[in-house]
């Protein structure tokens, strides 16, 4: 029987983050260099402070991370799939923060959203392995 997957088997695992007392200017110029435009700001165990993204970055400012940070939806990893989906519609939340143990573990976007239901359309359509019999 077919399962629901957990959100962790979909989400960005280990997604770039960058410790609280790193800088603004730090923070922007990591996010324009890896592309990314959601960045998990952590604690020295990795626990979660917050998010930042381009937007909320106050530009060539050395003001510490941890004080930009923003509140993040932060959903535990093994959570089913589903729910965190409708959950994510229902609230029109771009992205939720995985967490395992209180610790980060990944980021769900839109764009991973989108990626898997791509997949998800396409697998009908998929080449057989060769194994079929003419």
């Amino acid at each position: 029987m077919k399962r629901i997957p957990r959100i962790s088997a979909l989400m960005t695992a280990f997604p770039w983050h960058l410790p609280g007392d790193a800088s603004a200017r730090e923070g922007r110029l990591f996010m324009q260099e890896h592309d990314i435009h959601h960045l998990p700001i952590t604690d020295q165990q990795h626990r979660l402070l917050g998010l930042v993204t381009l937007d909320t970055l106050p530009s060539g400012s050395d003001k510490p991370l941890a004080q930009c940070a923003l509140p993040a939806e932060v959903v535990e990893a093994t959570e089913r799939a589903d729910r965190v989906l409708a959950d994510m519609a229902e609230r029109h939340l771009p992205l939720v923060v995985l967490t395992h143990r209180e610790r980060l573990a990944g980021i769900f976007t839109w764009t991973d959203a989108c990626r898997q239901f791509a997949l998800w359309l396409r697998e009908p359509f998929q080449p057989g392995d060769g194994d079929d019999v003419a």
